[in-house]
Formats: C-alpha cells, structure tokens, sequence
C-alpha cells in the first residue's frame, strides 16, 4: 500500500499543484480586494483544491498517452518502472477528474465551463497534439497561465486590465520554456516522432524563438507598473524576474544544447515563481 501511495505521489507531480493553487491565489490577490477574498473565502479554498485535481488529472493521463515517450526521456516515471499499473493509473485519474468538475461546479457555473475547456484542452494535447511541436506548446502555455485568470473569475474580477497582463506574461514565458523543453528533449523526441520546434527548424532557432517569447514576456512587464496599486513592491520582484527570463534567452541562445536547456528550464522556472510573488505585491499597499 505504501508503493501504491508513493507511485500515486510521483505520478501526481503534486509539486505542479501547489504551483497552480498559488497561481490561483495570485490571480485573486492581483485583481481585488483583501475585504472581497475575505468574503469569497469557500469559493477559494474550492478553486484551490479544484486546480490541484484538474493539475493530477492532465499530468496522469499525460503518463498515459505518453508512455512510450517517458521510455525515452523519462525513465524514472511509475508507469514505465512499472511502479503503477495503467488502469491504476486510469482510474486513479477518473477520480481526480470527476472530483475537479464537482468542486468547480460548487464555485460557479462560470467556473466549471472555464475548468472544462482546460481538461478538455489538456487531454487533446496528451492525446495528440504533444507530437505537434508549436501548437502544443500553445496549449500548454495557455493552460499553464490560466490560474491567473481563474483566480480572478473566482471574485468577479476578470475585467481587471492587469490581470490580462499578467496572464500574457505567464503564457509568453511558458511558452519560451517549452520550446527550450524541445531542445531539452530532442533525441527522445526525434526517436518517438514529436515535431517540436527543435526536431523540425534545429536548435538555434528553436533557441532564439524561445528568447523571442520570453523578452516579449519581460516588455509586456514594464506595462503593469503604471497600473498597479503597488508598483514599488511588484518592480522589485519582476525586475529580478525579468533579469532572470533575460539571462536564459541570452544563454540559451549561446549555446542551444540539451545541458544548457536544462538548466535554463530551472531558471526559468524559479524566475516563474517569483514573478508569481511579483503579481500578488501588485494589489498590496
């Protein structure tokens, strides 16, 4: 039962899930009051626990579909160890997927429309469209943003102007994250037939295509400072943000290889959460 429990954590990539409820919570943080997510407290705490299932569910059936991918360029994942079943796994993911529909229907009818895209985004991408180099990293970088935009639909506050910003800025650095992922992977992906931008165009372009998204996601940031009620608070941490987002363009672009993609992915990643921290001192006094 212990294994079980392990291989069902592994699989889950819960670490994801917190990265996603603390996006949903910057989300709120960023486009309204402190008074309003008072009173929205329930809803928050449902749409916390409702991204969490829909983060479980995506990364389960992407361990699904895509076993034959992990061989390559996963071997450590519970189902190609054999740590876990692909019907434990099948089911294990049914019951996280019902659970997050149920608790996004307790939130709003809005809410579950909007968590129903996402999954439904999600699993054409596990299905299919991950073989498709650009249009896939489109759906992952939209899924990957869309907590910002949760978050903020959670208080009734999606006309917000900044919170678009904000979600722009996540989407666009995904973005370049996922192309510098194809080049990350690109002997797995080559052998399993996965178009990324890396196996089609080559890693030089793939690499200035990703510094191309992600100095994009460091212009846009400028914009917020006018617009925020703490601009001090949120200049300060996106201006490291961005110093990082620039620095991986800039090294992964001098040297597009795998190592050095890996290593640009965690900074990009680290540069990600503190700009998440950057979005919630936005709206703070």
């Amino acid at each position: 039962m212990l294994s079980l429990i392990r291989a069902l954590a592994k699989i889950s990539r819960i670490e994801h899930g917190v990265m996603v409820s603390i996006g949903i919570l910057a989300g709120i943080i960023a486009s309204t009051s402190l008074i309003k997510v008072l009173n929205y407290s329930c809803k928050i705490i449902l749409g916390c626990l409702t991204g969490i299932l829909v983060e479980v569910t995506l990364f389960v059936f992407n361990d699904i579909f895509n076993i034959k991918e992990d061989r390559i360029n996963s071997p450590n994942r519970p189902l190609v160890k054999g740590e876990l079943t692909i019907k434990g796994a099948t089911i294990f993911g049914i019951i996280t997927l019902l659970g997050g529909l149920i608790l996004a229907a307790m939130v709003s009818f809005k809410s579950l429309i909007l968590i129903l895209i996402i999954i439904i985004l999600g699993m054409i991408y596990n299905i299919s469209l991950k073989k498709r180099g650009l249009l896939g990293n489109l759906i992952v970088a939209f899924n990957t943003a869309m907590p910002f935009l949760y978050g903020a639909l959670i208080v009734n506050a999606l006309d917000k102007v900044t919170i678009w910003l904000f979600y722009l800025m996540a989407f666009l650095s995904t973005l370049g994250r996922e192309v510098i992922k194809g080049i990350k992977d690109l002997e797995g992906d080559r052998k399993v037939g996965i178009e990324t931008i890396a196996v089609k165009y080559g890693v030089n372009k793939a690499a200035k295509l990703a510094a191309l998204f992600m100095v994009s996601a460091v212009l846009i940031s400028l914009i917020p400072v006018m617009l925020v009620r703490n601009p001090v608070g949120y200049s300060l941490l996106i201006a490291l943000t961005d110093g990082l987002l620039l620095y991986s363009s800039w090294k992964i672009v001098q040297k597009p290889d795998s190592s050095t993609a890996g290593d640009q992915r965690n900074i990009t990643l680290l540069a990600m959460s503190i700009g998440i921290l950057g979005f919630m001192t936005s709206n703070c006094c």
